[in-house]
C-alpha cells in the first residue's frame, strides 16, 4: 500500500505536518543563506525532530484506523462500492415489486404472480371502461386499438412498468407477444365489420405480418429477418394507425419512439468504452469479451444488449455481466450456440493474444424481481446451469464484496451444474468466492459443482486438483443436483438463525428453472419463505 511506503520513508527521514495536513520531509526545509544567528540551535532542532516525529506518528495511526474502517479514498474513486443498504425510496420500490413479484402458481415454464393478475385486470378493465358504451363497430376498433397500445408499451425496453412494478425485460416481453395474438384477434374481428375502408386493410396486414415473422423458429433461427422485418412493420402500421385514427396505438408509438431515443443516448455515452472491446477464445467454443468499464454504471446480475459491426449492424444480443461492479473491467463469456456466437468466436483471438474489435453496447438492463438490496436476505441460493453461470456469479461477487461494508450475510451455496470443462477450467475458478472473504467468514461460502455422466470428463481431473489446490473449496459430484437437499440445508440455517426469507437466484436451462421454482414454493413453510428470481434469454 502507499501508506506503507511512506510509512517506511519515514523511518530515514522524519516529516512534519503543515496546516493543510501535507506531509513535507524535514530535510527539504532548507535555512538558505540565512546567518547562523537566525538558525535554530542543536537543542531546539532534536526537540522540534521529536515533536514532528511524534505529529506523525498520529497522524499514521489516525490513517491506520480510518484504513480499518473503510474510509481511505482508492486512486479509483468510480470503483468505490455504494453502500449496500438501499435508501428510504429504493425499500418503498423493493416492498411495492415483492407484492407483484409474488407468486400464485406455478406451471410449467411459467410463474403465474400478483402482478400478472393486476396487469390482466388492469387491461380487460381498460377495455370494458372505453368500449361499453360504444357501438358495436366503433367498440371493437376501441379494443383492438387497446390492445395494440398495450402490446406496443410492454415492447420497450426502458418504462416505468419495469421501475413500478418489478417487471423484467422478460417477463414483459412474454406480455408482448400474449397481448400481440389479442390484438390480432380484436383486429380481425373490427375487420370484419369494417372492411369498406381502404386504411383498415392497410393497419390490418401488418398485424398479421408481426405475428408471421414473430413465431418462435423464426426468430430462433432467421434472426436478422426477423428484426428487419419488425422495423419495417412498424414503419408502415404508423402510417396506417395515422390513416385509420388508431390513437391509443399511436400515443403508444409516441412512447416507443421516447424509447429509442433513450437508448441511442446510452449507446453514444458508451460508445466511448464500446470502441475498445477485446475477444479472446477461452476453451471449447467460448468467447470472453472484455472492455473497460470506465463510465459503465451496472449492478451484478445485469445484462447489456452487444453490437459488432464487423458480423452485423442489425443484431443486437444479450449477455449477461459476469464481471462485479467495482472491477475494473467489463466481462462477458459468451457460449457458441448459434450462428452469431459462432462468428464472433472466429474473429476472436487466441487465450492471451485478444482481438479488439469496435462494437456498440445498449444497457444495462435486468434487475433482480425479489430486491436482494437491503438487509431483508441474509441467506442465499445462487443456483446456474452451464453458461447461465454468469450473472449468479456477477451477483455471488457483489453480495460478497458487500460484507467488507458491514452487510449481514450467514450462508450462501454457490451450485452449477454442467458438462463443459472449459467453463470450469476458465469461468468456474474455484478461490474466485473465496478471495472475496476473510477467514473468518470462509465458512459462509459453499461451493457445489456438478458434472453430467455423458459429459467432458476433464471437468473431474479440474476439479480434483482444485480441491487439493485449494484445501476442499469445491465439492464435486457426479450426475444430476440433489436440489432437496441444498434446499433443506438453506431452510434449516435460516430457521436456525431466525431469518424468514432466503434469496433464491437461479439462470440455466428451462428444466433447471423449474425445478428451483417448484422447490422454492415447496420449502416456503411456517413462516419461511424461498424468495426466486429467474433469468432465461428467450427472446
Amino acid at each position: 500500500m502507499k501508506t506503507d511506503n511512506i510509512q517506511t520513508q519515514m523511518q530515514d527521514s522524519p516529516y512534519i505536518i503543515n496546516q493543510k495536513n501535507e506531509l513535507i520531509p524535514l530535510e527539504t526545509l532548507s535555512l538558505g543563506n540565512k546567518s547562523m544567528q537566525d538558525q535554530p540551535t542543536q537543542i531546539q532542532q532534536k526537540d522540534q525532530v521529536s515533536q514532528f516525529n511524534d505529529q506523525s506518528q498520529r497522524f499514521y495511526a489516525q490513517k491506520h484506523d480510518q484504513e480499518i474502517n473503510h474510509q481511505t479514498v482508492p486512486k479509483n474513486p468510480k470503483k468505490i462500492m455504494s453502500s449496500w443498504k438501499a435508501s428510504w425510496h429504493h425499500r418503498f420500490i423493493q416492498y411495492w415489486q415483492s407484492i407483484f413479484n409474488r407468486r400464485i402458481v406455478s406451471f410449467y415454464c411459467f410463474a403465474l404472480q400478483i402482478g400478472d393478475v393486476f396487469i390482466f385486470t388492469a387491461i380487460v378493465a381498460f377495455c370494458c371502461f372505453v368500449c361499453i358504451e360504444d357501438k358495436q363497430e366503433k367498440s371493437s376498433g376501441n379494443m383492438a386499438s387497446i390492445l395494440m397500445a398495450a402490446t406496443i408499451v410492454f415492447g420497450c425496453r426502458n418504462g416505468l412498468l419495469s421501475y413500478f412494478f418489478g417487471l423484467s425485460l422478460e417477463r414483459a416481453l412474454i406480455w408482448h407477444q400474449l397481448l400481440a395474438w389479442a390484438t390480432l384477434v380484436a383486429s380481425l374481428n373490427h375487420w370484419f365489420h369494417s372492411k369498406r375502408l381502404l386504411s383498415g386493410y392497410i393497419i390490418q396486414f401488418p398485424i398479421i405480418a408481426f405475428i408471421i415473422f414473430s413465431i418462435k423458429p423464426v426468430r430462433r433461427y432467421l434472426w436478422e429477418l426477423f428484426m428487419k422485418m419488425h422495423w419495417i412493420l412498424i414503419i408502415v402500421s404508423i402510417f396506417g394507425c395515422i390513416a385509420h385514427g388508431v390513437s391509443f396505438a399511436l400515443f403508444a408509438f409516441g412512447y416507443f419512439i421516447i424509447d429509442v431515443c433513450y437508448r441511442m443516448y446510452t449507446i453514444y455515452e458508451l460508445s466511448d468504452v464500446s470502441k475498445q472491446i477485446k475477444l479472446e477464445k477461452i476453451g471449447n467454443n467460448i468467447t470472453k469479451i472484455s472492455m473497460s468499464s470506465k463510465n459503465v454504471n451496472y449492478k451484478g446480475g445485469q445484462y447489456f444488449f452487444l453490437m459488432i459491426p464487423k458480423i452485423s449492424y442489425l443484431q443486437w444480443h444479450p449477455f449477461s455481466v459476469f464481471s462485479a461492479s467495482y472491477e475494473d473491467e467489463v466481462v462477458f463469456y459468451v457460449k457458441s450456440l448459434g450462428d452469431w456466437t459462432r462468428e464472433l468466436y472466429k474473429i476472436a483471438g487466441e487465450q492471451g493474444k485478444p482481438t479488439i474489435i469496435k462494437g456498440y453496447l445498449d444497457g444495462p438492463y435486468g434487475y433482480h424481481s425479489i430486491g436482494i438490496e437491503g438487509d431483508k436476505y441474509k441467506h442465499f441460493l445462487c443456483i446456474s446451469g452451464g453458461i447461465g453461470v454468469t450473472p449468479i456469479i456477477s451477483t455471488a461477487k457483489e453480495i460478497l464484496k458487500q460484507m467488507e461494508k458491514g452487510r449481514p450475510v450467514n450462508s450462501l451455496h454457490f451450485i452449477w451444474t454442467g458438462r463443459d470443462s472449459a467453463i470450469v477450467e476458465s469461468v468456474l475458478k474455484p478461490d474466485e468466492l473465496r478471495s472475496l472473504l476473510n477467514q473468518d467468514d470462509s465458512s459462509i461460502l459453499k461451493n457445489f459443482y456438478h458434472y453430467s455422466d455423458k459429459g467432458d470428463k476433464k471437468i473431474e481431473d479440474i476439479e480434483k486438483q482444485a480441491q487439493q489446490e485449494q484445501q476442499q473449496l469445491v465439492q464435486l459430484s457426479k450426475g444430476r443436483p440433489e436440489f432437496t437437499k441444498y434446499f433443506e440445508s438453506a431452510y434449516n440455517a435460516a430457521k436456525e438463525s431466525g431469518e424468514s426469507h432466503v434469496a433464491v437466484l437461479t439462470c440455466g436451462p428451462q428444466q433447471l428453472i423449474d425445478t428451483a421454482e417448484i422447490n422454492s414454493m415447496k420449502w416456503s413453510k411456517q413462516g419461511i419463505r424461498f424468495d426466486c428470481h429467474q433469468e432465461v434469454f428467450d427472446f
